[in-house]
This record gives C-alpha cells, structure tokens and sequence, in this order.
C-alpha cells in the first residue's frame, strides 16, 4: 500500500474496501485525521442514488502510512444499513415508481 497524506486519498482508499467487503449502497463520508492514530477515520454512509446519504452505519481508521484498514465497524452495517432503509424505505423507492 501507499501514503495516504489527504482527504481525497482517504476516502478513495475506503471505498476501494467497501467495495470489496459489502454490496453496493455503502459510501465514505469526509475522513478526519486522527494524530493520535497516525492515521484517518471515515464515517461509512448508507447511500442511493438521486438522494441524499441517509446516514451513518459504521466507521474505518486507516493508516495514514500504510492505507490498510486498521479498524472498522464489524460487518452489523448492513444491519444498521437495513433499519435507516427500512426509516426511508418510501423515499427510496419513490423514484422506481
């Protein structure tokens, strides 16, 4: 893996690990570095397409020297991801109808 050294960097690296552990529907909110971790949390987001994220479902920390995940919200997004879908459930599906 490489440096990560910005925001851009941070995010693109965690999607690239959403993508490959979860179904789509899941995004990376705007990472914040964390001195203390020597490395960058990102808030993952239950995300359609034409709406707005509908909130948060978990977190990664990546290593700002290596870009490996370091930590991540165990895989019970997708439980969290299925009640804010279950809150939003008419507002997704509006624009299929």
């Amino acid at each position: 893996m490489e440096l990560i050294r910005t925001v851009l960097e941070a995010r693109i690296t965690a999607n690239d690990w959403l993508m490959a552990h979860l179904p789509d529907r899941f995004a990376a909110g705007i990472p914040e570095h964390d001195p203390a971790l020597s490395g960058w949390r990102v808030p993952i987001w239950l995300s359609y397409p034409q709406l707005e994220p509908l909130g948060p479902v978990g977190e990664l920390v990546i290593t700002e020297s290596t870009g490996n995940v370091l930590v991540y919200t165990p895989i019970d997004m997708k439980d969290r991801a299925t009640r804010l879908y279950e809150q939003h459930r008419e507002q997704i599906e509006a624009p299929l109808l």
